[in-house]
């Protein structure tokens, strides 16, 4: 089994494909589908992810018809997540956005990572710099 933590920008490719985002996410999505990885989100991943596929199927509702959207919702739900609530208060996270040099947004996902000692699967640029800087492993598909 593999323990990682989802970066929603991963969980979005699945569902708004790009060449570059679906060339890292797609192996990803293979191995769940293989139920061969289990995924670690902060607390505010559903409302992130939720609110991208809702902005996006208001905003083109072709081809982002509401059938679409009911099947990425309803593949969400049974994608097997382990939530963390990360109990920081507005210094600590102001804190670690500087320390760690990413958005207050990035933050819960990528010190999640540290916490949990598992990779982080994520695009985000500032992520990964983080992971270098910090020695947290950024999980690479197997090409």
């Amino acid at each position: 089994m593999i323990y990682l933590v989802l970066d929603a920008n991963v969980a979005l490719d699945w569902f708004l494909p790009s060449e570059i985002g679906s060339a890292y996410s797609n192996p990803l999505a293979n191995e769940a589908s293989q139920g061969k990885v289990r995924f670690h989100v902060p607390l505010h991943f559903d409302v992130e992810v939720c609110g991208q596929l809702v902005k996006s199927h208001r905003r083109k509702p072709e081809p982002y018809s509401k059938k679409w959207l009911d099947t990425c919702l309803d593949t969400l739900d049974v994608l097997p997540v382990d939530t963390h609530a990360i109990g920081v208060n507005f210094r600590v996270l102001g804190d670690l956005a500087r320390a760690y040099g990413l958005t207050v947004y990035d933050v819960p996902y990528f010190h999640l990572a540290r916490m949990l000692e598992i990779p982080i699967a994520s695009r985000d640029r500032g992520i990964i710099a983080a992971c270098k800087s910090w020695h947290v492993v950024h999980w690479q598909p197997n090409l």
